[in-house]
């Protein structure tokens, strides 16, 4: 079929007419400047549907990580009352929340009454102690004297008692049983001797043939002396065995046990003596003892009393309650032992003096944003208190252990303008830092990009081919910047992708 040139021209003026009218309704449904609208493959009706695309346009992708803080002082000195022995701290005066205090002033009032009635009792005691230590000494001095001269009289007794016990055992003993015999010997001879007597008186009256009143009478009295001569032999005779059976072996015995009793006490004498000093010795040494821990106990009852004045370390601003990477505790917790005859524990932190010339924010970082923080640094710092105040600040450090599950703390520090004060210890910030910025980046609508079911990490885009029919292109996604995704694999600038997942 030949073509005329009029046709010719006709056809390409209405090819011209609808190409404009496909683009002006394209410009007036397109989003962000570059929608268009595809008629393509027919559906089951006979008509061709329609498809919303979107070309991949430069765009700066910028994230911006904040995160939560609050300011602390560096100088900050928590201050607790940390005695050494003495726990009752009883307040009388509470500290003034808020108020400024100097360097060695009393931040609060303590009752001081049973700390100073007990340091008078010790130091009494400690005078007793020392006039029981001098006594003892001088006493040990004098049982230490005494005790020699005691030992000497004691060896002397010893020996004393040992001979007179041998010359009791050798010549007394003895003696007393010849002494025995030797009495009754004697009677025996007395009676002999009277007997023998009045055997010549009879033999000399018989001889006469008359015998004479006088003759009769001088018998008779020999007769009764040679009767009482019988009955006193009789008489030594029991007196012999007893002193022989009794009385000597009952005194042989008593003296034995008064020399070994004797003997006793002296060995006993030998070990008393010295133990006694050493006793005395032991009991110097207790109260030395007593002496030592009590002066250790009333320096240690002295310097808590000091600690009980509660005097300021340094200067500064007192916070009652305690700071936690700047975190604070609020005053809530130690209202009821700050108040007067409230008690405090030792060793409790329970007032902050921040001197307030050395500001710096402790921030929280959540572990999924360590990574995003290598290699930057700066930022910006917005108090609490000023939300339109933006400070310029660095991160100075991020510690190496997590503070929590799953976050980590980071010391950041700011600039404040000249003439401004430094936000307060305890208030609250937000830091703001770009983690990314890329200028130049191709980007597309979030909502342009998907996921495959199976495998979620694969990200795509859908294209249309030369026909008109949607196509999978597999893609690799960068940074997210509110509703844009960048784009670093997979198309090119202003390539057409279809704003929307078509129907399967």
């Amino acid at each position: 079929m030949k073509i005329t040139t009029p046709m010719t021209i006709l056809c390409l003026i209405l090819s011209l007419f609808l190409f404009a009218r496909i683009d002006m309704w394209a410009s007036e449904k397109k989003d962000d400047s570059n929608e268009t609208v595809y008629k393509a493959e027919k559906n089951y009706d006979g008509k061709k549907k329609e498809y919303k695309t979107i070309e991949a346009v430069q765009k700066e992708i910028r994230v911006t990580l904040s995160l939560e803080g609050y300011f602390e002082d560096v100088d900050a000195v928590p201050f607790s009352i940390d005695t050494i022995s003495w726990s009752e701290i009883k307040v009388l005066a509470p500290p003034l929340h808020g108020s400024a205090i100097l360097e060695g002033k009393s931040i609060l009032g303590i009752d001081l009454e049973k700390i100073q009635k007990k340091l008078s009792e010790m130091n009494h005691e400690l005078s007793i102690l020392n006039l029981n230590h001098k006594i003892l000494a001088s006493e040990l001095r004098r049982d230490e004297k005494i005790n020699k001269i005691e030992l000497d009289k004691m060896k002397r007794l010893e020996q004393y008692n040992r001979d007179e016990f041998n010359r009791y055992k050798k010549i007394e003993l003895p003696y007393e049983k010849k002494s025995a015999a030797y009495d009754l010997k004697k009677y025996e001879e007395n009676l002999s001797y009277v007997m023998e007597e009045l055997t010549q008186l009879r033999k000399m009256y018989e001889a006469d043939d008359l015998t004479e009143e006088t003759e009769e009478i001088i018998l008779q009295r020999t007769q009764n002396d040679v009767n009482r001569m019988k009955f006193s032999l009789e008489g030594a005779k029991i007196r012999k065995d007893k002193t022989l059976k009794l009385e000597i072996p009952q005194s042989e015995s008593e003296k034995q046990y008064s020399f070994e009793k004797k003997i006793l006490s002296y060995n006993a004498n030998r070990i008393i003596k010295p133990a006694e000093l050493r006793k005395k010795n032991l009991e110097i040494k207790k109260v030395e003892e007593e002496k030592r821990i009590l002066s250790e106990n009333k320096v240690k009852i002295e310097k808590d009393l000091l600690t009980l004045k509660a005097l300021s370390p340094t200067a500064g601003t007192l916070f009652v309650g305690t700071f936690d990477r700047g975190k604070w505790s609020g005053t809530k917790l130690f209202e009821a032992k700050l108040k007067k005859g409230g008690l405090l524990k030792q060793y409790e932190e329970f007032i902050t003096i921040c001197p307030g010339q050395n500001i710096q924010a402790r921030i929280k970082i959540p572990e999924k944003n360590l990574l995003e923080l290598s290699g930057v640094k700066n930022g910006r710092l917005i108090p609490g208190t000023n939300p339109d105040q933006k400070l310029n600040a660095n991160i100075q450090e991020i510690k190496k252990f997590p503070i929590e599950p799953k976050s980590y703390d980071a010391v950041v520090n700011f600039t404040t303008p000249d003439g401004e004060k430094p936000p307060l210890p305890g208030s609250s910030c937000i830091f703001k830092i770009i983690t990314y910025q890329n200028e130049n980046a191709i980007t597309v609508p979030k909502a342009s990009v998907f996921k495959e079911e199976h495998d979620p990490e694969i990200r795509y885009v859908y294209l249309l081919s030369s026909k008109g029919k949607p196509v999978k292109k597999i893609v690799k996604t960068g940074k997210t910047s509110g509703e844009r995704i960048e784009i670093v694999k997979g198309i090119q600038l202003n390539t057409k992708i279809l704003k929307e997942k078509p129907d399967a």
